[in-house]
């Protein structure tokens, strides 16, 4: 059972991480989808990169966990954090292949935000499996 699980998170971690090349490289521009309007203070395009790379951790994490740990040990979620810190600077970075997108130091940070996020919640949520579900999800 587990191994389908981990089967299906990679299956989605490998659709994740095309979804976001094609959302940092897609234009926008003539799609009718302005997000440059601001939403309690914070631009939407800020929004959008935050919620695109919050799953990041979580997938990542599910998908290859197992990875990480072999080859990171005691420093796996730190390199969970550091691959989500380049995978957004990728994304941001590629931009500058599309002559309607444009590099945008605040989009990183925005990324990064998420990233971070993502990896808090990811915690959080592997902290209550292992307190409230032990070797059930094993």
């Amino acid at each position: 059972m587990m191994k389908k699980i981990v089967r299906i998170f990679k299956i989605l971690f490998v659709v994740y991480l095309s979804a976001v090349f094609f959302l940092c490289l897609y234009t926008f521009k003539d799609t009718g989808i302005d997000l440059s309007l601001y939403f309690f203070g914070i631009r939407a395009d800020r929004i959008a990169h935050f919620i695109m790379f919050l799953p990041y951790p979580f997938l990542a994490w599910h998908a290859i966990e197992g990875w990480f740990k072999k080859v990171f040990g005691r420093y796996d979620i730190s390199m969970l954090v550091l691959s989500g810190i380049i995978l957004a600077l990728v994304a941001e970075t590629l931009q500058n292949l599309n002559p309607n997108r444009d590099f945008d130091p605040a989009d990183i940070l925005a990324n990064i935000t998420g990233v971070l996020t993502g990896t808090i919640l990811l915690l959080i949520f592997n902290s209550i499996v292992k307190h409230v579900w032990p070797g059930r999800l094993q």
